[in-house]
């Protein structure tokens, strides 16, 4: 078993700045899934929001009888539509029970806190196994550390360039929340030729040079750094990492062979932390047809 999990937002939707392709073709995205089910990887992350990956994702586990572990998402709803939601992408994935499912929206939560509470319901009918949050800001996170939600799962951004919630991970494993990092390639950054990008990412510009540059004098690939910087933090439980063809299927089981080299550049990594949200943050990224142009 790996700490990875294969997220499937590539499999329903044009995803990722570095995306030219649109969404995996049907063939490719099953031949993806028995490879990693193949190494190791035992679950899925994926969400109603994915487009058509539950769907296709339904019919590979319908075809090939597989028992992978599923986690899906809630998208933004009222309480008395969760239960209807979450029937629905069972359907689609042709399961009777899902290892989880997790709030996509924050904000439908502090409107109405009772959509939290039919996942309850759900959990204890055993129609879902896990439950918890999506997030993407830190003040989201303070707000559930201080209520009394028994939470199982809490998945956060997480990669060299956006650290901010590491301050969080002891606090959560002292709890018994699984911490779920995603995000590792910040949808691609990471493998940009900065002087591609436009003036919206100047702030990290400096930095994936770096990375770069530390690729190459380690002779690691960025796909490896990006993992491993995640994988061997001892307060992650899972990484989930998304996929563009089968190429990086292969390129991303082999990825923990290079965890102990990556290891002993971590104080490297580590300085690569930015905190301006408007460049972690995708929905966010203000970027102009200038910047377009150049992509």
């Amino acid at each position: 078993m790996t700490k990875i999990v294969l997220g499937t937002a590539q499999f329903g939707m044009d995803y990722g700045i570095n995306n030219v392709r649109g969404a995996i073709p049907r063939n490719e995205v099953f031949d993806i899934l028995k490879m990693a089910m193949q190494s190791g990887i035992d679950v899925v992350d994926t969400a109603q929001a994915y487009g058509e990956s539950e769907n296709i994702i339904g019919d590979f586990i319908r075809s090939n009888h597989s028992d992978i572990n599923v986690i899906s998402k809630l998208p933004a709803c009222g309480h008395e539509e969760v239960r209807k939601i979450v029937t629905v992408s069972m359907e689609r994935l042709c399961l009777t029970s899902i290892f989880g499912y997790l709030l996509h929206d924050f904000s439908s939560y502090r409107k109405n806190s009772k959509v939290w509470y039919e996942l309850e319901k759900l959990k204890k009918e055993k129609k879902i196994r896990k439950i918890g949050f999506s997030l993407y800001l830190p003040s989201e996170l303070d707000v559930l550390l201080k209520s009394d939600l028994e939470i199982d799962i809490v998945q956060v951004p997480f990669n060299v360039f956006d650290q901010r919630f590491s301050e969080y991970f002891a606090e959560l494993r002292k709890r018994s929340v699984e911490v779920y990092a995603r995000s590792v390639f910040l949808q691609g950054i990471v493998f940009k030729d900065y002087r591609t990008l436009g003036s919206h990412f100047d702030p990290i510009k400096d930095k994936i040079k770096m990375l770069s540059f530390l690729s190459k004098k380690s002779g690691i690939p960025i796909v490896a750094l990006c993992i491993n910087f995640a994988l061997i933090n001892d307060c992650i439980d899972r990484v989930v990492v998304g996929v563009n063809n089968l190429q990086n299927m292969r390129e991303i089981i082999i990825a923990p062979r290079y965890g102990s080299a990556v290891r002993t550049m971590m104080s490297e990594l580590l300085s690569l932390r930015e905190d301006q949200e408007k460049v972690l943050l995708p929905f966010r990224w203000n970027i102009s047809s200038e910047d377009m142009s150049k992509q």
